[in-house]
This record gives C-alpha cells, structure tokens and sequence, in this order.
C-alpha cells in the first residue's frame, strides 16, 4: 500500500512540475492558433484598409486643391486682362461649364452673391488660404474645400471644390472593403480550419508511434513523405532515434547474453577449485594449486570488468576531460618498446619504421590501452612468423596508427563482427580471449571522433586507428 501511494505521489508530483515547465514555455492550441491567426490576418487588411483610405483622400484633396488653385489664377487673370466688370460673367460661365463638382461665387464688398453656385459668402475663410468650410449654395448646404480672393475695391472671389464626391468614393471604397473583409474572414477560417485538421492528423501520427514505442514496439516507426514538410522532418529525426534506441537495446541485450556467458565459465570453475580447496581429503599442495587457480579465475572476471568499465567511459564520452597534447609517434614507440618481448615470444617479426611527429589531443591511457589491444590481438592471433608493423600517417582532418600482419587473416564477411563485444573467432585466428579488445580500440576511436577500421591485409588483418585532428585538449 505505502508503494502504491509513493508511485501515486510521484506522478502527481511529477505532472506538477511538468504543468509549471508547460507554463514557462510557450504552447501552441490549434484553436487558439486559428483565432491568433484570423485576428492577425484581419487586423493586417484593416490597417491595409486605412492606408489605402488616407493615400486615396490625400490624393484626391491634392487634385482637388490644385484644380481650385488652377482657377483662382486662371479668374486672376481674366480680372487684370478685361476688368473686375467682366469677373462675374466668366464666373457664371465657369459655373455651368466648370467640371462638376466646382464650387465658384462672387461677391461685392457687402458679401451679396453677384455671380456663382455659392448664394452666401463662406464664414472662416481667409485669403489665399486653402480652408475646408460649409457653405449654402443653390443645392442646400454643402461642405467644400475652397480658397478665397479678395479684389481691389473689396469684391471677394471664392473657388472651392464640393467634398460630397469624395465622399461618396469613401462610402464605395468602405463598402468594398467590408466585402472583402467578409470574404477574408472566410477564407481565414475554411484555411485555418484545413490547416487545423492537417496538423491534428501529423501530430496524431507522430502520437500514435511515440504511444507505440511507449507499449513496447519498438518496431513502430512514423511515416515520412518526399515533401520533406517540419512533421517530415520530425518523423526523419523520431525514426532516427528510434533506429538508434533499437540497436541499443539489442546490442544490450546481446552484451547481457554474452556476459552471462562469458562470466559463467570462469565462476564455475572458481567455485569447482573452491570446492577442492575446501575438501577434506585434499592435501596442502592441492588446496594452495585450487586457490590459484580460483585466483586467476578472479582475475580474468575483474579483467571483463574492467574492460566493460572502459568502453562505457569511451563511449558516452566521460573522459573527455582529460584529453591533452599527445605526440603519436613517442606513443607508438613506446607501446612497440612495450609489446616487443611479447611479439618476439610469438615468434613474430615487430617493425616499427621512423614515424612522422604528429600531435593530437588524446586521452593517452585509453589511447595506450587501445594501441596495445591491436598489438596484443596480433601477436596472440597471427601465428608464428607474421610480420606485425606499426606506421603512423596523416590523412587530411585524421591521424591514422595502423597495426598490420601478415598472419592467417579474418575470414571474409567477419570483419565488420570482430569488433563487436565478446565476438571471437574461434576458428579462424586462434582464439579464446573475452572478444573485448577490438571493441576497446573501437570505443577509444569514437572519443576522439574517429573510428576504428578493419580491412584485409591480404595476407593478415590491417587494423587503422583513426583520430581527429580537430578536437581540443581539455
């Protein structure tokens, strides 16, 4: 029951802290999207709306003003060619047969109408000076932007345009717009709901294999289209991983298999010698060769250990801390000084010719460590009267330590097995061993961004170490 009520605990606690993270980060709710959008696209043609509604106005305000201002000179004119007598007939002329939408009057001094549409002079009106005023004309009361002149002698000379044709433009101009507005609205909406319901169905696929894989299917995979759209692309990189999380539980349980293999033997024999120590009919010499030989059981299980521990640092990159300037070339003198003695008693030939100096940041015991499982794999595997060479070489971005025999090679098609965990080829090069060596030199390569290559010497194994150049020292 205290179980039970821990793992309710913790999931409530847990969906707690989940609800705050989700509340410090931005969540995007398809409805709230198509409403976010509508309202964005709707207040984008608004204001589309009124720019285009005040570029139209001052246009028309400017033609306007400058048909106005056309005439006052072009009645200026006539004024100082035939006299202020002969004003109001051209005034009345240009009434009848102005463009429409003129607005002229003439008045005397006292502001009595002589000529024009206008029947009383305009209040607010200063001269030459472009005003918009209300004014009563023959039509009844219009509204128009007018300039004024006063002549010589007191008679005032009014031009103006009427405003109602731009109004009535702003009136076809609102209602168009409000047709459009509609039409928008619409069109946002039968878009935004489609959008919606493609995104529904994507994010539900990308669900469903992700609630798959969480059931234990670890086949499952989301389905991709050539188009190569974001969900694409999300279900490229959910399919990758899901790619990568497969092979990981299968190489783990692969390496658990193997373990349990390979662990079992040397514990059964530890426990048979134990067994034998602890008889009673057992002499003092029996007892002290059974403990040695459970010693040495001992040892061979902390060795797989100890060889495991390694390659899991390599791999998930721990080490990198401690990686520093490392001459490649004082190395591989040293693990060639190192493994000579043990090349020699295989009755094998070691070269070693003179290196390039080439310095990489590396971590040098695991590098150390790698070097000598290849020397190691070749002098226990190649047979008696191989060659072994070691070289050092730089290839564009990598520095390359290769070990190569010429012993009894890998068999083809094995070679891209050997440098799998607790994989042994028993009968093509001679041996027992864990299988873990190669797969040391393996994990040591990919800390330093690099890879370990196995090819066929023809004859004899070519193993290439290679590193990269570009990593810093820590």
């Amino acid at each position: 029951m205290s179980g039970s009520s821990s793992g309710e605990s913790s999931g409530k606690d847990s969906g707690k802290d989940s609800g705050k993270g989700s509340g410090r980060a931005p969540r995007l709710r398809p409805v709230a999207f198509m409403v976010l959008a509508m309202t964005v696209v709707l207040g984008a043609v608004v204001t589309a709306f009124l720019i285009v509604d005040l570029s139209a106005e001052h246009v028309f305000r400017e033609r306007e003003r400058s048909d106005s201002l056309t005439e006052m000179v072009w009645l200026k004119d006539v004024y100082r060619r035939e006299g202020l007598a002969e004003l109001p007939r051209h005034v009345e002329r240009r009434t009848h047969q102005g463009w429409k939408g003129q607005i002229y009057g003439f008045f005397d001094p006292a502001g009595r109408a002589l000529a024009g549409n206008l029947l009383a002079l305009p209040q607010g009106l200063s001269p030459d000076a472009w005003r918009q005023v209300a004014a009563r004309s023959a039509a009844g009361v219009v509204e128009l932007d007018a300039v004024v002149w006063r002549a010589p002698g007191g008679s005032i000379l009014v031009v103006g345009h009427d405003l109602a044709g731009e109004r009535q433009v702003e009136h076809a101009l609102l209602g168009g717009f409000v047709g459009a507005l509609a039409i928008v609205a619409a069109a946002s909406l039968a878009v935004g709901f489609l959008l919606n319901q493609v995104m529904d169905r994507r994010a539900e696929s990308v669900a469903g294999v992700a609630e798959r894989i969480a059931a234990g299917d670890f086949a499952a995979r989301a389905q991709v289209s050539p188009r190569g759209d974001s969900f694409d692309r999300i279900g490229r990189s959910l399919n990758a991983m899901l790619d990568r999380i497969e092979e990981l539980v299968t190489e783990m349980r692969v390496v658990t298999d193997s373990l349990s293999h390979d662990l079992r033997a040397p514990l059964t024999r530890m426990r048979a010698a134990l067994e034998r120590a602890l008889s009673p009919s057992s002499n003092e010499e029996e007892r002290r060769r059974a403990v040695e030989f459970a010693h040495g059981q001992i040892e061979q299980v902390l060795s797989i250990f100890s060889a495991l521990s390694d390659i899991a640092r390599a791999e998930a990159g721990v080490s990198k801390d401690m990686m520093q300037p490392v001459r490649l070339d004082a190395l591989i003198g040293e693990m060639a000084e190192l493994f000579g003695p043990e090349i020699e008693d295989a009755g094998q030939q070691l070269e070693a010719p003179a290196l390039p100096p080439i310095v990489v940041a590396a971590h040098a015991p695991l590098l150390r460590h790698a070097v000598g499982n290849l020397l190691f794999n070749a002098a226990r595997h190649a047979g008696e009267g191989a060659r072994v060479t070691m070289s050092l070489r730089e290839q564009e971005d990598f520095a390359e330590i290769v070990v190569a025999d010429s012993g009894r090679g890998v068999p083809e098609g094995q070679l891209g097995r050997i440098a799998q965990r607790f994989i042994t080829l028993d009968g093509a090069r001679g041996g027992a061993g864990s299988g873990l060596g190669l797969a040391i030199a393996s994990a040591a390569a990919k800390l330093h961004g690099g890879e370990l290559v196995l090819q066929d010497n023809a004859p004899g194994l070519r193993a290439t170490l290679r590193l990269s150049l570009r990593l810093k020292p820590a």
